[in-house]
């Protein structure tokens, strides 16, 4: 009896809550701790970015997808599938040098030109081809792709149309580069007569124009039209060039070489005297297109001289009466005029 009375009295009666003991938690991805009722958080941060392992599958999978666009690319190239090439290029495929070379000397002209507008840059050896295929659109495109021109491209540029030289000379080309006849190009397309490419030449102020190329443009008639410019771009002008302007007949390049000589002889007495036989009196310009009156030794414009002999008759210097048919044609003093201008002219030489 005492025993139970005594267990009886061992448990409360009361139901008293007692303090509750908070315990450390542990939260799935983080750390918490909780201690007096203010827990705090600690993230633990995964570092960013692929592991080497993913890294390498990357890899694998990026040279075997580059494998199967070159595939596709050089079939395409081989039966000339234009969609399949440009889808090719889309996805960032660089094809080489010379496959740039087949793509624009051989493909149609507007694949060609598809594929070149598609590409940022191109290497210099893909002008030849453009050069070859000549066709000027595709020409210009690839030229703005190229960092410069080659100098060893002068030479197919002068048996090409002188458009395409003209372009060249435009993206920085030396006009000056030696061919492989040693020649100059300038040289070269007078020999050969190409006009357009001597025209094109002569526009470059870089040119360089020798004595030799002046003479011979001066004799030749399609190129003497060129010659009181190529005569400016001399630097090697001399004073027995005057008489050949006038035995050639060429009024321009008269003018042009009388105009570089006049501050190298103007001080020089005898200049005076060569300036007085080639001037004519009423034109008040030089001229190589004479005539001569029978009555004095004054030279004439023919032109202007007939003009005056029909409107007034007369002689324009002695006022004597003058008629069209007493006139003394070029041809019937042209010799005695050359000797007596030679002499002149090694006077102050």
């Amino acid at each position: 009896m005492n025993d139970s009375r005594r267990s009886i009295e061992a448990v409360d009666p009361t139901m008293l809550k007692r303090q509750r003991v908070h315990e450390p938690v542990t939260i799935v991805g983080t750390h918490t701790s909780v201690q007096n009722s203010k827990p705090t958080i600690k993230i633990n941060v995964t570092p960013a970015g692929p592991t080497p392992e993913q890294q390498k599958q990357l890899a694998a999978r990026e040279k075997s997808k580059a494998n199967i666009i070159e595939m596709r690319f050089k079939k395409a190239i081989r039966i000339n599938d234009s969609n399949m090439i440009l889808r090719c290029l889309d996805s960032g495929y660089k094809p080489s040098t010379l496959q740039w070379i087949h793509i624009i000397g051989k493909m149609h002209v507007a694949t060609a030109l598809n594929c070149v507008k598609n590409s940022r840059t191109l290497e210099s050896p893909c002008i030849s081809s453009a050069i070859r295929r000549q066709h000027r659109a595709l020409f210009k495109e690839v030229l703005e792709r190229v960092d410069s021109v080659p100098k060893t491209q002068m030479e197919s540029l002068m048996s090409v149309p002188a458009y395409y030289l003209g372009i060249c000379l435009d993206k920085g080309l030396d006009p000056n580069i030696r061919l492989k006849n040693k020649r100059l190009p300038l040289e070269h397309a007078c020999s050969h007569s190409r006009i357009a490419h001597i025209e094109i030449l002569l526009k470059d102020e870089r040119t360089t124009v020798s004595q030799n190329v002046c003479r011979f443009m001066i004799r030749q008639p399609k190129q003497q039209k060129f010659a009181d410019r190529a005569i400016d771009l001399c630097q090697n002008i001399v004073p027995n060039m005057i008489l050949e302007a006038v035995v050639a007949n060429v009024t321009s390049a008269l003018c042009s070489i009388m105009k570089k000589l006049q501050t190298k002889y103007a001080s020089n007495p005898k200049w005076d005297d060569i300036t007085h036989m080639m001037m004519c009196p009423i034109l008040s310009d030089y001229t190589t297109d004479i005539v001569k009156t029978p009555v004095n030794n004054h030279y004439y414009d023919r032109q202007s001289l007939l003009t005056w002999v029909k409107d007034k008759h007369t002689d324009p210097m002695t006022r004597e009466e003058l008629h069209e048919s007493d006139l003394l044609l070029r041809s019937e003093f042209l010799k005695e005029y050359a000797k007596i201008l030679q002499a002149k002219i090694k006077l102050i030489e």
